[in-house]
């Protein structure tokens, strides 16, 4: 295709972009890409909001240069750094992940289950040492305001009697954040040398 039809050509798809959308929906000349013996596509940029980085493309015919251009396809097509939907993934696929996930999310909730009989264990173990503290006997009966601050903020997160009661009656044992704040709290009164009970 001569260069004088290419550019005459230029002009005429602009015109008919500009004739089926609008002026300022379309931007700068991009580039033309020839297609055959007579077929080209024009891009041009796009200045609809919503679709930065989108293209115009149309693409036009001329048999020979004593025949008329006619326009063959026009669309808006993605660029290179356009935003665009992700591909499609079949039904079988999607179905085939969550199912692999489900299975994942029961594995763990078996795994934690484990953990928490395991750590019963340990509060278990931590009731004993501390009815061994009380047998020593109690040294600290004056504790400083901050210390006794602290413990009053610790001793609201813990359970009621009543409530220790009520799981001793029905056989089940305390919620699992109960048991591990207990136990944190007999550790941390361990380490300050203080009788945890107190």
């Amino acid at each position: 295709m001569p260069k004088a039809n290419v550019l005459e050509q230029k002009d005429f798809a602009r015109n008919a972009l500009i004739e089926a959308t609008s002026k300022s929906k379309v931007g700068n000349f991009i580039e033309v890409i020839e297609e055959g013996e007579g077929l080209a596509t024009y891009l041009f940029e796009n200045n609809q909001k919503g679709y930065v980085g989108w293209r115009w493309s149309i693409t036009v015919f001329q048999l020979d240069e004593s025949s008329p251009v006619t326009v063959s396809e026009l669309l808006l097509m993605p660029g290179p750094d356009s935003l665009v939907a992700p591909d499609w993934v079949p039904w079988s696929e999607r179905l085939a992940d969550y199912k692999a996930l489900q299975l994942e999310l029961e594995k763990q909730a078996a795994l934690d289950a484990l953990e928490g009989d395991e750590d019963s264990d340990e509060d278990d173990t931590d009731e004993e040492d501390t009815d061994d503290a009380e047998d020593a006997g109690d040294d600290s009966e004056v504790a400083s305001a901050p210390a006794a601050a602290e413990e009053l903020a610790v001793s609201d997160l813990e359970e009621g009697e009543d409530a220790k009661d009520d799981s001793e009656d029905t056989g089940r044992k305390p919620p699992r954040f109960l048991r591990r704040r207990k136990g944190f709290k007999i550790k941390k009164a361990r380490g300050k040398g203080k009788d945890p009970q107190d």
